[in-house]
């Protein structure tokens, strides 16, 4: 029995110390140096070389050299220098011979075929499938299908490539999406090419590489524009276009073609409407405008061609644009005065001309007098002869001369005077047919031809009034008269000279003084004339020269009230530290420690609801989640606090108090601490999840280990 005992206290004691002294669990390795110096768990290597000096968990690898010296946890890899040098990467899947072989920090990436993210060494996220597809990418977040997709891309993120060799010439770009063999320009030879370099583009293409639709990184999509043309409109298409069922083909009926480059609609189109109610209905936003603008065809064109047409294009009630005719009128030959306005309608073709107004006057031979208004004659008037006076024995050296003032004219040399008569002044003049008599008011009258009968229809033998000069002419041999001339003498005008107003042939007024009050804020100065100009002065008592006080009179309720009427207010200051800032309360007591913040409250701002705008996303946190994020150990932390009685990233209450609280700025701050803890509790949680996995293992194989005793135990007995 003691013989026993002592075997079983041997047997415990080689279980404990197998059990305590080696801290790998259930790892599986074959091959030659597979698992050398490796001391991680749950790892399985088979191949030479494979999981040598991993001290990471739950890694796989199958074939030579594959996850080689790795701390990562949770690969995959299958095939000969699959995520050979892998060191930290976690939760990679490479399956192809040199599968992510270069990957070094590298997570979350599946490669699934020969050389599949051969050059990837920290980029993320990647998915790749195909034979040396994202062979030379270095990025995250890329998926690629196919053949060498893509063949020599070397950078680049957010990438969708699906297709035989497609983005082939792609060197550098991210947030593309490229379905079928496409392939971009190496030397493009305008912007609107694209080339080795692209970002945010979406093109599709057949497997021969003809491209099909292509959409640029500004959201402009073109179909059918060729290889690598960038659209530089919101839709560009090269070819027809056709909207409708019944324009396209189907099974049975051949649909209709839309014409070259142009749009064929079959049903209505509506511009500026929704709910068009014709082939082509057009809503401006403006009442009066019908939105329908000919380029080439204005109010300033003048038609080669004078012939009248009887028909025009018109809109009806409901705004259709249709064919009008013109009213039937009565073609008549007319002649008219109105003023100093002669007109004529001949044939329904009107003219007009102006009727000028003459005087003159004439001194005949019998020593009379005779006046000629607008060509008619007054009776003659016989001047009175002078008697003369022999002065030097030289009656011929005793010349007299005329002279006129107002309506007297006086001879000199005692000749005598005399008053000619006032004049009325007749513009205003009126035409009249009486038969073939034409006469004008205030003239004379002239008797009209009379047509001769030719072809048996006097109506037939119409006759056109034509003018040359003053002279008018009836066709037909319809004789011709002459207008007289007359002289306009209404115009005048007005000068002003210091205070003095005239008017030309006409009277004067003296303006008054402006006697500006004393204290008043605007005074005149000047006489009015070139050389002294009014001038008028104002003193600005407006806030932006002085201040100024809010008249209680023009306030609603106590309020001044400005009406914005859609508009907006901008305080335009320069960027400075001691002005362009707005104080609000009973002291102009600026803080002089807050930087160039413009905006002052003293006893603090009650709102409904505030609202902190961000520059840019580099203002918040997220870059915390980022995988190049440095997050700074625990222990670290504590020595921070320790020392600082503050967390690290944050102000002390000391700075605080000096140079205020930036709201945005410290929000920012306290969602990044956020997002660390969020990382500590995640990282924690692993460890616990870790090791309580372990500790269930330990009590699993203790519990074994329990019984195997329990049963040598009894075998012993």
């Amino acid at each position: 029995m003691k013989v026993k005992n002592t075997f079983l206290f041997t047997l415990l004691v080689i279980f404990g110390i197998n059990f305590t002294s080696s801290s790998q669990v259930t790892n599986t390795f074959s091959g030659t140096d597979s698992g050398v110096n490796s001391t991680g768990n749950y790892n399985s290597g088979f191949g030479f070389n494979s999981l040598i000096s991993v001290s990471g968990h739950n890694n796989s690898g199958f074939g030579h050299q594959t996850l080689t010296i790795t701390s990562g946890s949770l690969n995959s890899a299958f095939g000969a220098e699959a995520l050979r040098l892998n060191v930290e990467g976690d939760l990679n899947s490479a399956f192809g011979t040199r599968a992510l072989s270069n990957n070094n920090s590298g997570s979350r990436n599946i490669a699934i075929g020969h050389r599949t993210l051969e050059a990837n060494i920290s980029g993320n996220n990647n998915t790749s499938v195909g034979y040396a597809t994202l062979i030379k990418t270095q990025g995250s977040n890329n998926v690629a299908l196919g053949y060498q997709s893509p063949r020599s891309l070397l950078s680049g993120n957010n990438n969708i490539f699906i297709g035989y060799e497609t983005a082939q010439n792609l060197l550098y770009g991210s947030n593309n999406v490229f379905l079928g063999r496409v392939s971009v320009s190496t030397n493009p030879s305008s912007t609107t090419i694209a080339g080795n370099t692209t970002n945010g583009t979406i093109i599709v293409a057949d497997g021969t590489g003809k491209q099909r639709i292509f959409i640029s990184q500004d959201g402009n999509t073109g179909i059918g524009l060729g290889n690598n043309v960038i659209p530089v409109n919101k839709l560009d298409i090269k070819g027809g276009v056709v909207i409708g069922q019944n324009y396209t083909s189907n099974y049975s009926v051949q649909g209709q073609i839309a014409p070259s480059n142009g749009l064929l609609v079959e049903g209505r189109v509506g511009i500026g409407n929704k709910i068009p109610n014709n082939k082509v209905e057009i809503t401006h936003g403006k009442s009066g405008y019908s939105g329908l603008r000919f380029t080439n065809l204005t109010s300033e064109f003048v038609p080669t061609s004078t012939q009248v047409s009887t028909k025009f294009l018109s809109v009806n009630a409901t705004g259709d644009v249709v064919l009008s005719n013109m009213a039937n009128t009565l073609l008549t030959n007319s002649l008219l005065s109105n003023a100093n306005v002669m007109s004529s309608n001949i044939n329904g073709i009107p003219s007009s001309t102006s009727i000028v107004n003459s005087i003159s006057n004439n001194l005949n031979s019998n020593n009379q007098l005779i006046t000629t208004i607008n060509g008619v004659a007054s009776s003659p008037i016989t001047l009175p002869v002078p008697t003369f006076t022999e002065v030097d024995s030289s009656i011929t050296n005793e010349l007299q001369t005329l002279s006129q003032a107002g309506n007297t004219i006086t001879l000199s040399n005692n000749g005598g005077s005399f008053t000619l008569p006032t004049f009325t002044d007749t513009d205003v003049q009126a035409l009249t047919l009486t038969g073939n008599n034409l006469s004008i008011s205030n003239g004379n009258t002239v008797v009209l031809p009379t047509f001769t009968e030719v072809d048996g229809s006097l109506t037939n033998e119409l006759q056109t009034l034509s003018q040359a000069g003053n002279t008018i002419t009836l066709s037909n041999n319809g004789g011709s008269f002459a207008l007289p001339t007359f002289t306009d003498n209404d115009t005048q005008s007005l000068t002003l000279t210091g205070n003095t107003l005239s008017i030309s042939n006409g009277n004067t007024v003296t303006l008054p003084t402006l006697n500006v009050l004393p204290g008043n804020n605007v005074t005149f100065t000047g006489l009015g004339s070139t050389t002294s100009p009014f001038l008028v002065n104002a003193i600005d008592t407006s806030i932006f020269n002085s201040n100024g006080i809010i008249n209680q009179t023009t306030t609603v309720n106590n309020n001044r009230v400005v009406e914005m009427n859609d508009r907006n207010i901008w305080f335009k200051t320069i960027s400075s530290e001691s002005n362009g800032k707005i104080y609000i309360g009973a002291n102009s007591v600026y803080p002089n420690s807050t930087g160039e913040y413009k905006l002052f409250v003293e006893g603090g701002v009650l709102t409904e609801k505030i609202k902190v705008a961000l520059r840019s996303t580099a203002n918040w946190a997220d870059y915390i989640f980022e995988d190049n994020y440095s997050l700074m150990p625990l222990n670290k932390v504590e020595e921070f606090i320790i020392i600082n009685k503050h967390l690290p990233g944050i102000n002390s209450a000391a700075d605080l108090a000096k140079n205020g609280l930036d709201v945005a700025e410290m929000q920012s701050k306290q969602m990044a601490k956020i997002e660390e803890l969020t990382l500590y509790i995640i990282d924690q949680n692993k460890t616990v999840e870790f090791q309580t996995k372990a500790l269930e293992k330990n009590n699993k194989d203790i519990e074994e280990l329990k019984i195997q005793i329990k049963s040598l135990i009894e075998k012993t007995k």
